[in-house]
């Protein structure tokens, strides 16, 4: 991946080339990083902040908390950046209180049912910052580990849903993960030992023997409500034929398996990743594939990955796509 790594050291944004430096070659470059500081995202969110810190909208939306989290990692930025320290400083702080927002009832009861909701996510917010030795966050933890070990047990999504409604709705008691939950296993380290390696890997390889999988709700206090369930239902994705959509949520379902550490014991992800492989190597050792979808570019809590400030120019779509796939092939182990 020689060709990949010159070719965005030398094309790609700061972020891009800060972030290869620190996570492939483990050297921090204080001049890229000062530039980052001055990247149009960063600069809008710290306009949005107060003195605290904090931002006032829904903590579950595009222009709250949980977004601004997920840019000041995506870009490099290091906790100990003022806005970015002030900002989790005033998350801790409020505990419980911390969403009053559109998401507050709802995310109670997936927290309580075992599908992960307002702490979940909060908890996430500091892993981004490799802040998992937190008490809440280390909670988190061991409820993910039970949800994941839990399906462990699952012979088939039938086994675990029923119909109501004509919907389709989990049975009582039934624990299911979310994309919160793969992201906080794969930002967070407390807990990687054989044992939760191994049983990650046979919960991993039940998603797949169950994908595609359909949409499922929880039912609780006569209301339908949907887990994150975002870029969790196709496990076993077949790359000749997703759309672009579908190729955003493959890029960041295997960005975070690829940190899990799980890929190379997995045919149908090792699998994936090596006709990625392949794609790469037939275009001059990138990305270039036209993919072209607001999800790419749009920053909020379930979509965004371009780094590079916009797509008008061909180069900077490259870059992006060229990036991810090199964190994808680097994480996983596969070709290095």
């Amino acid at each position: 991946m020689k060709k990949i790594i010159n070719y965005l050291i030398e094309e790609g944004c700061p972020s891009i080339k800060y972030r290869i430096k620190k996570e492939i070659f483990n050297e921090i470059d204080s001049n890229l990083y000062k530039q980052i500081l001055n990247d149009q995202k960063i600069k809008e969110i710290v306009d949005r902040q107060n003195k605290i810190g904090w931002i006032d909208e829904d903590f579950h939306s595009e222009s709250g908390v949980e977004t601004a989290a997920r840019v000041f990692f995506e870009k490099g930025i290091d906790i100990s950046y003022s806005p970015y320290k002030k900002m989790l400083n005033e998350l801790e702080r409020r505990d419980e209180t911390f969403d009053n927002g559109s998401l507050s009832k709802v995310g109670k009861i997936l927290d309580e049912e075992g599908f992960g909701g307002s702490k979940l996510m909060r908890a996430v917010a500091f892993t981004y910052a490799g802040l998992d030795n937190k008490s809440f966050v280390k909670e988190e933890i061991k409820n993910t580990l039970d949800c994941f070990r839990y399906l462990t047990k699952v012979s088939s999504v039938n086994q675990i849903t029923e119909e109501y409604k004509n919907k389709l709705i989990f049975s009582e008691g039934v624990k299911w993960p979310s994309i919160y939950h793969l992201r906080l296993l794969a930002y967070s380290n407390s807990w990687r030992n054989n044992n939760n390696k191994n049983m990650i890997i046979d919960s991993i390889k039940k998603l797949i023997k169950f994908s595609p999988i359909p949409d499922i709700s929880v039912f609780k206090n006569h209301q339908f409500i949907s887990a994150a369930s975002f870029c969790m239902n196709d496990f076993d994705s077949n790359l000749a034929e997703i759309d672009d959509k579908e190729w955003m949520m493959w890029f960041h379902r295997m960005e975070l398996l690829s940190r899990l550490g799980v890929v190379n014991e997995i045919q149908e992800l090792r699998n994936q990743v090596k006709t990625l492989i392949t794609l790469i190597k037939e275009d001059d050792n990138l990305f270039k594939k036209k993919l072209n979808h607001y999800y790419f570019r749009k920053w909020s809590p379930y979509i965004g990955l371009a780094l590079e400030k916009d797509w008008r120019s061909s180069k900077r779509r490259i870059s992006d796509l060229s990036f991810r796939s090199l964190l994808i092939i680097f994480y996983s182990g596969i070709g290095i």
